[in-house]
């Protein structure tokens, strides 16, 4: 039999339902153990435990940490409504007076536990590598701790750049992820991006160049329900996920308020439906819309209530912020959006990458700051609609998990195999969606 081969993965977001930095790392879970490998947890205590690994928890320091922590609990757990409330008070000032001096996330007081937390995890379980997910920057200050101290190799995959043009926070803070990323990209054995704009643009402020490698994350197809699509007497889009900053629905609603002006037969016939949670002011812009009868919010809905919703819809809607940030992002819910075999209307920002995703399996894609795109968009899918032309799509999306964990496995191995093996090639694969940095 050959060896067991045990990873310790740290994610500070996993086992939290509707949050797409848990699901990123937990629908890979079980296709790494049909690998032959054992994942070792390493996770925050927002998220359930995993029943069937070895799992290390760790709290944050900081009062900003503690204070995102306890209100998670406080909304998860009855156990922990009256507790959590009755310590969020004294932390208030010691919170305010953090931010005032360290405008940085809520978690990045996560890694000194779980730095000790991981020491502990490798001197029991033995990895043969170290793999940090899951959109906390700590994550990977704590796992270059671990590989220091162990000597084990590790990666890093970044969901989110660490550094982008549209900062919003002090400059201090700006400091602090610069430096953060020039110590990732300087010492981890690889540097997994979700797009190939991240990875060249993080390769060119820091010297990368190959170790840098793009992994599309996908989406699985075990989690879709098997449900079929069956039109209706409307014809319906859907948006599923928050809003929150530049994206909102006022540019969706103005070319939608403009297709109902220029078609007013389509009113009865068009509708809007909302899953997840919207901002204020598109809360606003609902309140406001002239036919209030077209839209629906369902509010937040579990994801396989999500899923079904999705499958069952007439036209898929995405909208990404209207920031240079976009560029560099793909949202999540588009590998399910082109995995469930709907139509989809993406309203994207100077993103010619997920722009061509779409359009090569015939989806439109117009920019999310031109409402007049936007319009002719709603005119032709609901034209479309008429005609009994928006059916299940049989092509499969190739952008799935499964091809996600093969990318990532074999990276690992090549950085775990004997130094007289050749390290396998990991050439650009459309398909597997990997590609190395070449500056």
């Amino acid at each position: 039999m050959p060896p067991e081969k045990r990873w310790l993965i740290i994610s500070y977001f996993s086992r939290i339902d509707g949050m797409a930095c848990a699901q990123h790392i937990d629908d890979r879970i079980p296709y790494l153990k049909a690998k032959g490998i054992t994942p070792i947890m390493l996770t925050g205590v927002c998220g359930g435990r995993w029943p069937d690994l070895a799992q290390g928890r760790a709290p944050s320091v900081s009062p900003s940490g503690l204070r995102f922590e306890l209100r998670h609990l406080r909304r998860v757990s009855g156990l922990w409504k009256l507790s959590a409330s009755l310590l969020l008070l004294p932390l208030l000032p010691f919170y305010l007076l953090e931010k005032a001096i360290i405008d940085l996330d809520s978690q990045w007081s996560w890694f000194p536990l779980a730095f000790l937390r991981g020491l502990l995890l490798c001197r029991r379980h033995r990895p043969e590598a170290i793999y940090a997910t899951g959109g906390a920057p700590s994550a990977h200050l704590a796992a270059a701790w671990i590989a220091r101290c162990t000597g084990i190799p590790w990666i890093a995959e970044f969901q989110d750049p660490l550094v982008h043009e549209d900062w919003l926070r002090s400059r201090r803070a700006l400091r602090v992820f610069r430096w953060l990323e020039a110590l990732i990209c300087r010492n981890a054995g690889a540097v997994v991006f979700l797009t190939d704009a991240a990875r060249d643009n993080a390769a060119a402020r820091t010297g990368l160049g190959a170790r840098g490698v793009t992994a599309y994350p996908g989406a699985d197809p075990a989690n879709m329900p098997e449900v079929a699509y069956l039109p209706g007497p409307h014809c319906r889009f859907a948006h599923f996920g928050s809003f929150g900053g530049s994206r909102n629905l006022k540019v969706f609603l103005q070319g939608l308020q403009g297709a109902l002006a220029a078609a007013p037969e389509l009113v009865p016939l068009l509708r809007l439906d909302l899953y997840g949670t919207c901002d204020r002011l598109s809360r606003e812009l609902i309140g406001q819309f002239p036919h209030p009868e077209v839209i629906s919010d369902h509010g937040r809905v579990p994801r396989r209530e999500s899923l079904v919703a999705m499958k069952r819809c007439d036209v898929l809607l995405l909208i990404q912020n209207t920031e240079a940030f976009s560029s560099e992002t793909i949202p999540s819910k588009s590998y399910e959006y082109m995995l469930s075999g709907r139509p989809v209307l993406g309203l994207l920002f100077r993103n010619p990458e997920l722009e061509g995703m779409l359009c090569r399996r015939g989806d439109l894609a117009v920019a999310a700051d031109h409402p007049g795109q936007v319009q002719a968009a709603i005119l032709e899918l609901a034209e479309c609609w008429r005609r009994g032309e928006l059916g299940p799509r049989q092509d499969a999306s190739p952008y799935t998990v499964e091809r996600a964990v093969d990318s990532v496995a074999q990276l690992i191995e090549s950085l775990v195999a004997p130094a007289q093996a050749r390290q396998p090639g990991l050439g650009r694969d459309e398909g597997a969606g990997v590609g190395r940095g070449g500056s």
